[in-house]
């Protein structure tokens, strides 16, 4: 019993550092991508101050959760990745359902529905990683 505890302890740090590592890779690409896409052609700024206040929380919330850290907590990256699951739910329904419309970015509307859905996928597993990996070592902890 003590081994499945300590095993799935392991586990749950492995969830949580995977996610964490994400959050971090994600937040940079992010930053340098809306940086691309947008060049030239700034929208409005609450169009894309929201990518960065997604891309600040990633960064912090990943850095927060990473293992060997003296208060590691995994809170923020729960939350950085719940906040840019949803924007990228919003960015990604909303790309599908102008999907036959003429674009005004650099991007062709379907390459960019595409990326924006792979983008979601990748936010919906950080969420989950992180999510799974924190229910278990809260489990692991409680009991142990």
């Amino acid at each position: 019993l003590a081994n499945r505890r300590a095993a799935a302890r392991r586990d749950a740090t492995r969830m949580t550092a995977l996610s964490a590592r994400i959050a971090i890779a994600f937040g940079v690409f992010l930053a340098i991508a809306e940086v691309a896409r947008n060049w030239g052609d700034w929208q409005p700024w609450p169009w894309w101050v929201v990518d960065y206040i997604a891309v600040a929380l990633l960064l912090y919330g990943g850095r927060a959760a990473l293992p060997g850290r003296p208060q590691r907590n995994v809170a923020p990256l729960c939350g950085a990745w719940g906040f840019t699951c949803a924007m990228f739910y919003g960015s990604f329904f909303s790309h599908l359902e102008a999907l036959n419309e003429k674009g005004t970015g650099p991007i062709e509307s379907h390459t960019l529905t595409l990326t924006i859905g792979v983008l979601f996928a990748i936010t919906i597993l950080g969420l989950a990683l992180a999510i799974a990996g924190s229910r278990r070592e809260l489990t692991g902890a409680s009991r142990g």
